[in-house]
């Protein structure tokens, strides 16, 4: 069934809801990781973490879809109604006489209304719940009972990126060098595109959250989470630093690949001056190194730092915001 998201803030607003197990139960472990015990009653906006009736989430084209299935089906008792008259009619006529009188029914050619489901979603099966959904882009929540979800979606991204290098791989044993560099590429690109719109995602709900009355002005701006220190700088309104687990060399490695990723995407993968400065790698003109094993080391090491993320969302989370003087 389409669901739109009734709270305004949320984006896109548009989703899913696909069947659950009949016989499920919340383990104990998971129990500080819900807003709510799931079942009919309520729903939560996978991408807000908004409450409301189930009521409340219906989508206005499904509205219409029933009313279009409602009007068909009258239509049809009417005609299945008018043909047995006509029936009953004709078998009453006296045969043989010199005028005969006979009625038939044109039936309606329209056919059946059908509800075509266009949008791309990803489909996704709560890990606490069970519960079956599916979302646009990235999404929070489970809609059902309403834990944090966002590592289960940054999984699937690094699923498809080491399939991607496996593909490259192939390409490669093959003799398809550049086709196997730019698969690469493309898997290196979705490493740090996906990581960055998890990063951007939970901080523009927490500062929704936590810092209400500055987050109309900080949402409305193009954040761009491509930089280390700028990230750090970011979360610091929060008084977090996203990358306070990693050692010194993690650290290296993560900011070495994102700068990688701009030479990949904007220079088709020669080095430049700039990039040479802070990795010490390759000198300018020359090729960016891509190995399938440091890409999928970059999409793991950020597979652990969504699941930090991920932590911040869980309910009566408390977070050491910083005060801030005048």
């Amino acid at each position: 069934m389409y669901q739109y998201s009734p709270n305004p803030e949320a984006s896109p607003r548009l989703f899913l809801l696909g069947k659950a197990p009949e016989q499920r139960s919340i383990s104990k472990e998971h129990r500080d990781s819900i807003r709510r015990d799931p079942g009919p009653g309520q729903t939560v906006c996978p991408y807000s973490g908004y409450i409301a009736p189930d009521d409340e989430f219906v989508h206005r084209d499904d509205v219409e879809a029933v009313k279009k299935q409602v009007v068909w089906e009258a239509e049809q008792d009417v005609l299945d109604y008018v043909e047995g008259m006509a029936q009953d009619f004709n078998r009453q006529q006296p045969c043989g006489g010199f005028i005969s009188v006979r009625m038939d029914l044109k039936r309606s050619d329209r056919p059946k209304p059908l509800v075509m489901r266009q949008d791309l979603l990803r489909d996704l099966v709560c890990g606490i719940c069970f519960r079956a959904y599916g979302v646009c882009a990235i999404a929070l929540f489970c809609p059902d009972c309403g834990a944090p979800n966002l590592a289960l979606h940054f999984q699937r991204e690094v699923q498809l990126v080491h399939t991607q290098i496996a593909l490259a791989d192939q390409q490669d044993e093959h003799g398809q060098r550049e086709l196997a560099y730019r698969l690469m590429g493309n898997a290196h690109e979705d490493v740090l595109t996906g990581f960055e719109t998890a990063l951007k995602t939970v901080f523009r709900w927490l500062i929704r959250l936590h810092l209400p009355t500055q987050a109309p002005d900080v949402v409305s701006k193009n954040i761009i989470f491509q930089n280390i220190q700028r990230i750090r700088e970011y979360f610091a309104e929060l008084g977090i630093d996203p990358f306070s687990a990693l050692s010194s060399a993690d650290l290296q490695f993560l900011s070495t690949n994102i700068q990688k990723r701009h030479v990949i995407g904007h220079n088709l993968g020669i080095a430049d001056e700039q990039y040479s400065q802070l990795t010490q790698g390759e000198q300018p003109g020359e090729t960016v190194h891509l190995l399938g094993n440091e890409i999928g080391r970059f999409a793991d090491m950020c597979m652990v730092l969504v699941s930090v993320l991920e932590s911040w969302l869980l309910p009566n989370t408390v977070l050491p915001v910083p005060s801030r003087t005048p």
